[in-house]
């Protein structure tokens, strides 16, 4: 295992965990907390062997969102402007403009801009006393890290203004009908039933799961053609692939494939 600052990163085989490491503050994300995010992110990045990140919590909160406490002497120095987009845009990109598959196992409390990440990662599963919030009413601040698109794209307008506006906190099991997470699972599973999913993901072709990612995102902002068109491009170069025709031969042959990315 490897620390970032308030970050503990470790892989085993394709798969990395991002865990956020300062439960004392309910994972609060505070400026060493960002730093190690994204440290993190990068050592996942360098690492040509991941293919899929777990990112989640220690003790009771996947994140409660930014220190409070932090924010209070940085505005008066900088604004919370600097902080959304020097800090948690690139956290934010760093999992959405990835090729690599992230996974966010929700424990406890995922609140303000620790529910941007949660909900910005690619797959979500959560335990079932864990809980969504949106605070910023609470605090006179507006949603950040993307938290207003991501809502209204998983809850619709008037839920997603419901949400924001009384600041209550989501169960899980709302959360799964709504479709902000894919599972729930017992919370003493959460971590088990994670890393079971990521490993057998990594099993999977990690072009194919790499070029859905992109058409997936690409999709949001494009037209039924324009999709389908980007679809063709990516079918060819998979279908190209070292991994494709290996596959197809194992099919032919009724052996299991392995996957190498190429």
């Amino acid at each position: 295992m490897t620390e970032f600052h308030n970050v503990d990163y470790a892989k085993d085989g394709h798969v990395a965990t991002i865990r956020i490491d300062r439960e004392n503050a309910m994972n609060a994300m505070d400026g060493a907390t960002r730093a190690g995010i994204r440290a993190a992110q990068e050592a996942a990045e360098a690492d040509p062997e991941v293919r899929i990140v777990v990112l989640t919590g220690t003790g009771r909160a996947f994140s409660s969102g930014t220190d409070l406490k932090e924010l209070t002497e940085f505005r008066t120095k900088h604004g919370m402007f600097d902080i959304s987009v020097r800090d948690y845009k690139p956290i934010i990109d760093g999992i959405t403009q990835s090729d690599m598959i992230y996974i966010a196992a929700i424990n406890g409390v995922a609140g303000g801009i620790g529910l941007s990440v949660a909900l910005s990662c690619d797959l979500a599963i959560m335990g079932e006393t864990a809980t969504c919030f949106a605070p910023f009413s609470n605090i006179s601040l507006v949603p950040d890290g993307g938290l207003s698109w991501l809502l209204l794209q998983h809850m619709g307008s008037k839920r997603a203004f419901e949400a924001i506006a009384e600041a209550t906190h989501i169960k899980a099991a709302d959360c799964l009908e709504m479709g902000l997470v894919n599972r729930v699972v017992p919370e003493a599973e959460l971590a088990e039933a994670a890393a079971d999913w990521a490993a057998s993901l990594a099993e999977r072709a990690p072009l194919s799961l790499a070029y859905s990612k992109r058409l997936l995102r690409a999709a949001h902002t494009q037209s039924h053609a324009q999709t389908a068109l980007m679809e063709s491009e990516y079918q060819n170069k998979c279908a190209n692939s070292e991994d494709s025709g290996a596959a197809i031969a194992a099919f032919l042959t009724k052996t299991k494939p392995v996957f190498k990315g190429r």
